[in-house]
């Protein structure tokens, strides 16, 4: 079998994947490809690696590409490519280099490469990138999810002039999970109704804790009804159930709500929080016991962060 025919095979077997979700079917395209050093057939093994999870090899295959190829068409794709798997082996940086150089200079991967970076601003999760984010997508004609969610993280973070945005966005894609979420990001008592709602249409019983935690500054029943939500349907982390049970035994100085969050901390290693827990405990029973606990708790996360 020639070259450009097991070429046309192996891109053959990638779309029947696509369909089928069979990844013996990248097998057997990879063994195709092997030892094929056209930048075609490196192209096409660096997108079945990228399928496989197989993050280094098929970074090296891309790269070896782009050094075999010298027209601006194939470059703009590989390169693209190669953002592709970078970003999924949470390369961030390297992957954000990349869509940089391929957003701003004319090639046919452009538009392509401005919807790829804003996604990796958005995964990078620091206000500058999430910022970079929404001007990008604020440019496109038609809105996006991702616009939605760029909308959120910045309300969140101080620029609360991109809440009313959030919302409107989300109601007008008909998006009742962003909704709800961008309702969350409210302080007014109606929204974070509205956000309770949705979350029970939803069935996301962690979402419809974090409604009622947030209500519970209005309402203080609610937080215990929250704890109980997580605890009944065994949703939310150990870390969700700490930082409910810590903001019980604040509001109510009930120390059966800080060993219990105590006993959640210790299955999620929170060495910090225990040391704390451990201080606070000290005022209420043991002082010498629960110090000591809390000076172990302290040297543990020193130790382990510094």
């Amino acid at each position: 079998m020639g070259d450009s025919s097991r070429l046309e095979k192996a891109k053959a077997l990638y779309e029947e994947y696509k369909r089928k979700k069979d990844k013996s079917l990248l097998d057997e395209a990879v063994k195709l490809l092997q030892g094929d050093d056209s930048v075609a057939s490196l192209n096409q093994l660096g997108l079945i690696y990228t399928e496989l999870e197989r993050y280094q090899e098929a970074e090296e295959v891309f790269r070896k590409a782009l050094k075999k190829t010298k027209n601006d068409d194939d470059l703009a794709i590989i390169k693209f490519n190669l953002a592709i798997c970078l970003f999924k082996k949470k390369d961030l940086t390297s992957a954000y280099e990349i869509l940089k150089e391929l957003s701003v200079t004319k090639n046919v991967m452009k538009v392509h490469s401005q919807r790829l970076l804003a996604k990796v601003c958005l995964a990078m999760g620091d206000i500058k990138h999430v910022d970079e984010a929404r001007a990008i997508l604020e440019n496109f004609d038609e809105p996006t999810e991702d616009l939605i969610v760029s909308y959120i993280y910045l309300a969140r973070n101080g620029r609360r002039e991109y809440l009313k945005k959030a919302i409107e966005l989300a109601q007008f894609l008909g998006n009742k999970r962003l909704l709800a979420e961008a309702l969350l990001s409210s302080e007014a008592e109606e929204d974070l109704e509205k956000a309770l709602e949705l979350f029970r249409e939803l069935k996301d019983v962690k979402g419809e804790a974090r409604a009622l935690y947030k209500l519970s500054f209005y309402n203080k029943d609610l937080l215990y009804e929250a704890l109980q939500k997580l605890e009944e349907y065994g949703e939310g982390t150990d870390s969700d159930k700490v930082r409910l049970l810590n903001e019980l035994y604040k509001r109510t100085n009930l120390v059966d709500f800080l060993k219990k969050a105590i006993s959640y901390a210790e299955k999620a290693n929170e060495t910090l929080f225990l040391a704390r827990a451990y201080v606070e405990l000290s005022k209420h029973e043991n002082e010498v016991e629960n110090l000591r606990k809390a000076v172990k708790y302290y040297e543990e996360f020193i130790s382990k962060y510094f």
